[in-house]
């Protein structure tokens, strides 16, 4: 089974190698569980910042992936290994949920037009996936002093079950793809461009 380390690698390679710069890495570790979580933000290799259009890609790793990736199974602390085991015949279902959340916030004119940004983001996410993990879509919104109400940052995200028993890892697809969403995103009319 493959490492958080060497994990964590092949994903910040292989976006890099889509065309992705990936940056504001973070690798955290809980003190007392030991389950580590790691995100990053990434854009087009040609984006200038500010960067407005994003990716977050996030994995939480928790400590019985660790003890499976650097020990293997646990069988041996159990019983001999010469002993059949009725883990033999079980798969290993170690996995983890690739996390991709696309953020953008909505230009001043658009605030109030939910139904036309909810309509046109639906629209390209299918156009532009051929799968079932479509983004959710959600939507944070404000009320101002004089009672307005309306929508100042909308994030769309999926996820990807990955299998960690894997021999090899190919996430060329996943990272080509948004790639090609964050440009689409900044094409968009109601997508906020600058500060």
């Amino acid at each position: 089974m493959i490492k958080y380390e060497d994990f964590t690698n092949l994903i910040l390679q292989s976006a890099s190698d889509s065309g992705l710069d990936p940056y504001h890495m973070k690798n955290q570790i809980d003190t007392i569980s030991l389950e580590r979580n790691f995100s990053f933000l990434c854009v087009p290799i040609d984006d200038n910042p500010p960067h407005l259009i994003r990716a977050e890609i996030s994995f939480h790793w928790d400590s019985m992936l660790t003890a499976e990736s650097i020990y293997g199974g646990n069988c041996s602390l159990y019983h001999d290994e010469t002993e059949e085991c009725t883990h033999d015949d079980l798969d290993n279902e170690a996995f983890t949920e690739l996390e991709i959340e696309y953020q953008f916030e909505i230009d001043k004119n658009y605030l109030n037009k939910t139904d036309f940004i909810n309509k046109e983001l639906i629209n390209t996410f299918q156009g532009s996936m051929t799968h079932n993990s479509l983004p959710f879509i959600r939507w944070e919104a404000f009320v101002n002093p004089e009672g307005k109400a309306g929508v100042s940052k909308v994030t769309a995200g999926h996820h990807w079950i990955i299998k960690l028993e894997e021999e090899e890892f190919d996430f060329e697809g996943i990272f080509l793809e948004i790639n090609n969403n964050i440009q689409l995103l900044s094409d968009m009319p109601f997508i906020k461009k600058s500060f």
